[in-house]
Formats: C-alpha cells, sequence, structure tokens
C-alpha cells in the first residue's frame, strides 16, 4: 500500500461522508484533526484489505492544478481547498467569512462553491448557490476580493 494511494482514499471518503451531511458542520479534509485524519486512513486501508484491492490499483486520477490570482498573488493548487479569512486561501478582507468558499476537484474538473457565507459568492458577477465549474479566466469575488481563475 502506498501512503499517497492511502491519503487520497482517506480524504475521498471522508469528502463523501461530509457531503452525505450537509447539514452538519465537518470541517473539509485539512481542517480535521490528524488523529481523525488516521482513523479515516485506517479504516480506507481495513476496507481494501477485505476487499483484495490494493491502494496501489486505486491510484487517483490526475487531477489539474488551479493556478489562481488573489491581488497581487498567485497560487497553485493540487487538491481542495477552503478559501476566506481562515483556510488554505487566507483572505484578508473584512467582507469574506472565515470559511467562505470552497474550491474543490470532481470529475477532473474544479468547482468552486460557497460554504453558507454571510455576503456570498461569486462567479463572473452572478452569486453561485451551488457549485459551479470553473475555467480559465473566471472571476470569483470573496468579500470585495477577486479572484483571478489562470488555469483549471
Amino acid at each position: 500500500m502506498t501512503s499517497t494511494g492511502l491519503e487520497h482514499l482517506a480524504r475521498i471518503a471522508y469528502e463523501a461522508h461530509r457531503s452525505a451531511h450537509p447539514g452538519s458542520s465537518l470541517p473539509p479534509w485539512e481542517d480535521t484533526a490528524e488523529q481523525e485524519q488516521q482513523a479515516w486512513r485506517a479504516a480506507v486501508s481495513a476496507v481494501a484489505g477485505q476487499t483484495g484491492v490494493t491502494l496501489t490499483d486505486a491510484q487517483p486520477v490526475s487531477a489539474p492544478a488551479l493556478l489562481i490570482q488573489a491581488g497581487d498573488e498567485s497560487h497553485t493548487f493540487q487538491a481542495d481547498f477552503t478559501a476566506g479569512r481562515v483556510g488554505a486561501l487566507a483572505i484578508t478582507d473584512e467582507y469574506a467569512s472565515n470559511s467562505h468558499a470552497r474550491f474543490q476537484i470532481a470529475h477532473g474538473f474544479w468547482y468552486v462553491k460557497d460554504l453558507g457565507s454571510t455576503n456570498g459568492t461569486w462567479l463572473n458577477g452572478r452569486r453561485i448557490h451551488a457549485a459551479q465549474r470553473l475555467k480559465k479566466g473566471d472571476k470569483i469575488k470573496i468579500g470585495h476580493t477577486v479572484v483571478m481563475v489562470l488555469s483549471a
């Protein structure tokens, strides 16, 4: 079993669990405690062992990196992340919520989803109410901050 495959499958399992409970306050994978992540890795490893699937057989499909520009800084992400005053994409904006928007990969494409923020998340001038697929040139407004997609 590779640790990369185990990590990927544990993250997928956790996010599927989190998606199945939309009203709960479950944090994104990267915000969970290491002890909880370890428990998910152990569960995935046990299931893989029971089914005879090896984690090397279940390597993740490579998704494109997300390259974005926020203000004067560009950022590259390889995995799902949260944007807001707290998160992997930290936005210093009093109109942004702590956990404002979620950027996630699904089916090889990047999506943005509002996390119930007070001021909403806007894509190309329109407020979004569900996950929206991202493409090069898109402008995401979080608070008063505009984030531009350079490549997705």
